[in-house]
């Protein structure tokens, strides 16, 4: 059963809990015992008795009660991570359970209602494919997710290579998961990091001028062992200048404030991601990929020239320098006077950049694209009916056996097979009896083709093709637009796109609802032979059967779904089939809720 992986590293991940558990307690007693060892040698040194045994003893007892300190919290980080491996592995089970809708991240930011599919077809918001599938953390493995399946712009050959990097991380469960679990342990406290990204395209430099700027760095060189030599000399007649020197150095820092807090604030609060991009290059470093594409994407990061670890280690030294002025606000004044401490981050900084700067952009980048790939893959673990499609560009032919709906339970998904080669469907039948499911089912599925993930759907070949939506259609109050106004803007634009770009697919829901019949049924019938004339793909669906008589055009097809009543109830068993509908329920339907059927 597929839950069973998951449930056996839940039960692991608990075996090791208890473990580490008792560790933890006994290492707390052992730093209890030996805290009351080194107080108590001390005092025997001090108050009775001092002999050098008991100096070694203390000593050997503090080294001893460092190096628990250390081994605690190496055992309270590995507790930490069973912890979330358990929370991540539920996560897998919620998914399948369906209880996945409760996921925080939704993708908020990325929600257009104004996009030409992604609002219809719930690819990123609330009960959404992102919410489904993400288990990107970084706001580069994020935005590079909600780009993928919003703007998929790659060709057959990078869908192919896609699908192969997909395929290899679907094998690769503990790969992803602690992927996944490093990008998680500081995600609250991780940046956009654009601001880290123009800071090393800029040339900015503290101090153009390198006369000056040799003065800055080796003023303090200079400043620091005059002053204690004349401390330690006691020459007193220049006692005075140690005072100036220092005010100095002072001034020269007040002077240059505001433009190094402009360059070293910035970059100072990226310490959270510094250190988890680290964590996850130090993952990926060791971790053997044997697709091309994941092959590529590594050695970006690890090329002969320049080692990503290297080059986000010094940064995050770097960072961790600049930082004092948060961590100890007194030393920070202090280094300042003596040491001109922020010139001194600043000139590391501009040094890192001249070495790493151009590579950075693409560090994070590539992190970012294989926490999307890795997202990609959840289904790979979740689901076993699903298949990777084949993309045939040679004719507008979309084939798909059992096609399913991806964020539809599979105990309660229906499978439908699809083959629209050259067609536009019209796809009639009674409320509820599963139509705007099939165009949702057809639209969501092309999205995860394009993106190199895999489909739900025992094989489907489909064209690259851009998808074009018209569903959820309301007014703009606001802007004194009404839904039929709004659905014909809507429309509009799909007519447009058609007469620019042949490889495209419509999706239409209730076509003119927002209107009365006549009008309906005119409007709809003069957008499908203008559709149709143009030459491109897709389907509506409708309650109005006067369209089914288009089907006088050799590339339009009737496809309805059906019910069946009985016992005073309606069934529906949410297959499509060829032809128009036959049947109607809106008086079964008002039965159902308690309405009262007077005129029949």
């Amino acid at each position: 059963m597929i839950k069973d992986k998951f449930i056996m590293k839940i039960q692991k991940e608990n075996e090791n809990i208890e473990k580490y558990s008792k560790k933890s307690n006994l290492i707390s007693m052992a730093r209890f015992i030996v805290f009351i060892g080194i107080i108590a040698t001390t005092y025997v040194m001090i108050k009775i008795d001092y002999k050098a045994i008991y100096a070694v003893i203390d000593f050997i007892l503090t080294v001893i009660f460092i190096g628990l300190i250390i081994y605690h919290n190496v055992i309270k980080d590995r507790l930490n991570f069973s912890q979330e491996i358990i929370n991540i592995n539920n996560e897998y089970l919620d998914r399948i359970n369906g209880n996945w809708i409760d996921f925080n991240d939704i993708g908020e930011e990325f929600i257009n209602k104004e996009h030409k599919y992604s609002f219809d077809l719930d690819i990123v918001g609330k009960k959404s494919l992102f919410q489904f599938i993400n288990i990107a953390n970084t706001w580069n493995g994020r935005r590079k997710l909600a780009k993928t399946l919003l703007e998929s712009k790659y060709n057959k050959d990078e869908i192919y290579l896609r699908q192969e990097a997909i395929k290899e991380l679907g094998s690769k469960l503990d790969f992803c998961q602690e992927l996944e679990y490093l990008g998680r342990k500081h995600k609250e406290e991780l940046q956009n990091p654009e601001s880290l990204m123009e800071y090393t395209k800029n040339n900015e430099e503290v101090m153009k001028s390198q006369k000056i700027k040799k003065i800055l760095h080796f003023l303090p060189i200079f400043v620091i062992p005059l002053s204690i030599g004349i401390l330690v000399f006691k020459v007193k007649e220049v006692y005075s200048l140690i005072p100036l020197l220092i005010l100095l150095q002072y001034l020269l820092w007040v002077i240059g404030f505001s433009k190094l807090n402009r360059i070293l604030v910035p970059v100072g609060k990226f310490k959270s991601n510094l250190e988890t991009y680290l964590d996850i290059l130090k993952l990926l470093e060791k971790e053997k990929f044997e697709s091309k594409k994941l092959k590529d994407l590594k050695e970006i990061l690890f090329n002969k020239d320049y080692s990503s670890i290297l080059g986000i280690e010094e940064l995050d030294r770097i960072t961790e320098k600049i930082n004092l002025r948060y961590n100890n606000a007194l030393i920070y004044f202090l280094f300042n006077g003596l040491f001109l401490w922020d010139y001194e981050c600043a000139y590391l900084l501009e040094n890192w950049k001249k070495k790493y700067g151009v590579e950075v952009e693409k560090w994070i980048e590539v992190i970012g694209e294989i926490e999307a790939l890795s997202s990609l893959s959840v289904f790979i673990q979740i689901e076993e009916d699903i298949s990777f499609p084949t993309i045939d560009n040679s004719k507008l032919k979309i084939k798909a056996d059992s096609l399913g709906h991806p964020l539809i339970n599979s105990d309660i998904r229906i499978l439908n097979d699809i083959e629209m080669d050259n067609n536009i469907f019209i796809i009639t039948g009674s409320n509820m009896s599963g139509k705007t499911t099939f165009l949702r089912t057809l639209g969501i599925n092309l999205v995860l083709a394009y993106s190199g993930g895999p489909v739900y759907a025992d094989k489907m070949s489909c064209p690259i093709v851009s998808i074009y939506t018209s569903m959820r259609v309301t007014d703009d109050l606001k802007n004194g637009i009404s839904t039929f106004y709004a659905e014909l803007l809507r429309i509009k634009d799909i007519i447009n796109e058609a007469k620019e770009n042949k490889n495209m697919i419509f999706l239409i829901d209730e076509i003119f609802r927002g209107t009365n019949s006549i009008d309906r049924i005119l409007g709809a019938k003069n957008v499908l032979a203008n559709l149709n004339k143009l030459e491109v793909i897709g389907a509506i669906t409708t309650h109005d059967l006067e369209l089914c008589v288009l089907d006088k055009y050799n590339r339009i097809k009737n496809y309805h779904f059906s019910e069946e009543y009985k016992d005073n109830k309606i069934h529906f068993d949410y297959k499509i089939r060829l032809g128009r509908s036959t049947s109607t329920n809106a008086k079964y339907l008002m039965k159902l809720v308690g309405i009262e059927i007077i005129d029949d």
